[in-house]
């Protein structure tokens, strides 16, 4: 049923205008909700706030899928300023960049020196970037996108997977083989329309998939951010994480801005590192709309926008 509520939701939002009509009222309806701001600078009193309720952050300047050279280098100054103006709050400079930003469409070598002029520019002030991965087209472009990366000396670079992706395994194991001591891996259910022989469609087998995905990280060496809400998985993690003993610098439970904030405190005051994954900027249509597919609550604060 939810697999039919999201593929519909998806179905909605990218027609004309819907499309229209949700980016001139979408920001006062319920995006604001999920979006920390237009602008970092809009941004950062929320940011403080979070640090300050004893969470970690990850933020996304949103855009994605460029196609000119102009407009990936404009999408890179962009995470560039923000990093700049995060290391000026005080605040670390931890980014999640989408590889289309910055040009992986039609030019790699191009994305390849800017995500590796951002990623350095982060590390130079106690920071990081994490590659975001899109839809399946382009995991092979981020996979290698993110050894250029590594190559070129920004070690602490990251990427993520999707557990519903059946090439998944394969990747994790590839990914964590000779992999930089501390290496970090974000690993997410995955929120794209995808097709079965690509992906899972299966809720139950995602989430089997997801579990073997965390576990199997971790026996490799790696530091896992467990990317989710779901209940089940966050205990089941939370679980093997007690019973390997493993130190609080081996996993972190990452969550979304914006959604389910009482599962936020609850897991910071049990003590756990909470890093959230905060989204920012003008271009927030398609981030607002995939949340929205997620669950159905998180449309009821549209409707709530709509009836006042």
């Amino acid at each position: 049923m939810l697999s039919l509520y999201r593929r519909a939701v998806l179905g909605v939002a990218g027609i004309g205008p819907v499309e229209r009509w949700s980016r001139r009222h979408g920001w006062r309806l319920g995006a604001r909700r999920f979006v920390a701001g237009e602008s970092i600078e809009d941004a950062l009193p929320s940011l403080r706030a979070l640090v300050e309720q004893g969470r970690s952050l990850v933020v996304d300047i949103l855009g994605e899928y460029v196609s000119q050279r102009a407009s990936a280098a404009s999408m890179a100054g962009g995470v560039a300023g923000t990093i700049d103006a995060l290391a000026r709050a005080g605040l670390p400079p931890v980014l999640s960049i989408k590889p289309t930003q910055l040009g992986l469409t039609f030019d790699p070598d191009l994305a390849a020196e800017l995500a590796t002029d951002l990623a350095m520019r982060a590390e130079a002030v106690g920071g990081r970037v994490c590659l975001d991965m899109e839809d399946h087209r382009f995991v092979d472009g981020t996979l290698e996108l993110l050894g250029r990366l590594r190559r070129a000396g920004a070690t602490r670079s990251s990427t993520v997977l999707q557990a519903y992706l059946h090439r998944s395994p394969a990747d994790l194991e590839a990914l964590l083989t000779d992999a930089p001591a501390g290496s970090e891996l974000r690993i997410v259910k995955g929120a794209y329309h995808e097709a079965a022989g690509v992906a899972l469609q299966d809720g139950a087998a995602i989430r089997r998939t997801y579990l073997a995905l965390c576990e199997r990280a971790w026996q490799l060496g790696a530091k896992v951010n467990v990317a989710t809400h779901d209940d089940g998985l966050i205990r089941e993690a939370a679980a093997f994480v007690r019973g390997a003993r493993l130190a609080r610098d081996r996993y972190e439970l990452q969550l979304l801005y914006g959604v389910r904030p009482r599962l936020q405190q609850r897991l910071v005051d049990d003590g756990h590192p909470v890093r959230l994954y905060v989204p920012v900027g003008a271009d927030w249509y398609g981030y607002f709309s995939r949340r929205l597919a997620e669950r159905p609550a998180n449309a009821a604060v549209v409707l709530r926008g709509i009836l006042g």
